[in-house]
């Protein structure tokens, strides 16, 4: 006798045991599996098998329909999951559980008296059954969880701590699917707000670019009226940046090697004729920057390559324009124009310069946090060259 008590014992303890690791193998399976179905699913099919029966099911509360719907299930009939239903009301194990709150426990199904038998259950020759709630986020239960059998024998309370232990899993699982629901639902509205936004400024800017440029012909000093047609060009060239940023599919980064051609080749068809324009030679990485910098990178870029079209020789003489984007390490962006120009004048600073397009470089380098090197091109010895050097 006393061996035979510690071997119930022993067995009892192995059982538990189970299912405790049974618990755990669902919360790693929510941790990995963002898919709520398949988790249903999988509960279904471990807590059978810590309950060691053919049948479990998750029932899902439908309060417009006031029934409880097969949400999952193992050991049903085909046809069963997705579409059986049972009332909700207390002659019923889930609808007593759903209108109680409390965990249901059911060993002799044909002489219970609280409830009667769902015709599912006698289909299929269930004779006990144990459910327990499925918590939601909100004050209404998401369903109920359970484990049925056609064996006689009978479930206890340490299998009802078993079966909400796994029911609790779900309902974290539920709730962390909501919340990452709503997170989505914001950021689509975020980043729809951000691209009106964008356009609605591209608009503008373009609309300001036109004007200034109507103004520009009526005036008749040459200088004046450059100073007005590159500042109409910077406009226009914001505009552009943030047209890019409305198409972009995303709201927080644009791709800027792309870009950066764009930019290129559309400033090359705005400066000279076909005949004496230089040749352009980009090479460029594909590297997300954020939105924020954009803009102001953009400028920079537009002064440089501007500068360095109108300084390069002449396309008869093989003027060349080299452009080069790259990331170097980890989080930092350079962007090289290079140019087989005159080249720099001697002592030249881009600090002291008086052209306003030099002065918008430094200022925009420094509020980027970001380090301009000027020297002459490495590949002919002669021309311009500047390195801006960026953080992502």
């Amino acid at each position: 006798m006393p061996n035979d008590t510690h071997d119930n014992l022993r067995r009892e303890l192995e059982y538990r045991l189970r299912q405790q690791v049974l618990i755990s193998e669902l919360g790693l399976y929510a941790l990995r599996n963002p898919d709520f179905d398949a988790l249903l699913q999988e509960a279904t099919r471990l807590t059978a098998e810590g309950l060691r029966t053919k049948f479990s099911k998750v029932l899902e509360f439908l309060p417009e329909e006031d029934q409880l719907l097969v949400r999952a299930g193992i050991g049903w009939a085909e046809g069963t999951v997705g579409a059986a239903r049972i009332s909700v009301d207390s002659k019923s194990p889930g609808g007593y559980a759903l209108k109680t709150g409390r965990p249901v426990i059911s060993n002799h199904l044909t002489k219970e008296s609280r409830f009667r038998t769902p015709s599912l259950l006698a289909e299929h020759g269930v004779k006990r059954a144990i459910n327990v709630i499925i918590p939601s986020g909100d004050s209404r239960p998401f369903g109920v969880l359970e484990v049925d059998s056609q064996i006689e024998g009978k479930f206890t309370e340490h299998d009802i701590n078993f079966l909400q232990a796994m029911a609790n899993v779900l309902g974290a699982a539920l709730e962390r699917c909501r919340v990452e629901a709503t997170l989505e639902t914001a950021v689509r509205d975020k980043d729809m707000l951000m691209r009106e936004a964008h356009h609605r400024i591209k608009n503008s800017l373009s609309l300001v670019s036109s004007l200034i440029n109507l103004q520009s012909r009526d005036i008749e000093e040459p200088k004046t009226r450059g100073y007005l047609v590159e500042t109409s060009a910077r406009v226009l060239m914001i505009a552009r940046m943030h047209e890019r940023l409305y198409q972009s599919s995303k709201a927080d980064t644009v791709e800027f090697g792309g870009y950066l051609q764009e930019l290129c080749h559309e400033l090359l068809g705005t400066l000279g004729d076909e005949d004496t324009r230089p040749s352009l030679e980009i090479e460029t990485a594909e590297i997300e920057i954020a939105t924020e910098k954009a803009v102001s990178l953009a400028l920079i870029v537009n002064e440089l390559v501007t500068n360095a079209i109108k300084y390069a020789r002449s396309g008869t003489d093989g003027g060349v324009v080299e452009v080069v984007s790259r990331r170097t390490g980890k989080d930092l962006l350079e962007v090289e124009v290079a140019d087989n120009g005159v080249g720099l004048p001697n002592g030249f600073d881009p600090a002291t310069s008086d052209g306003l397009g030099m002065k918008l470089v430094v200022a925009l380098t420094s509020q980027l946090n970001g380090q301009l090197d000027i020297g002459r091109n490495a590949r002919n010895g002669r021309g311009a060259r500047f390195t801006l050097s960026v953080p992502l």
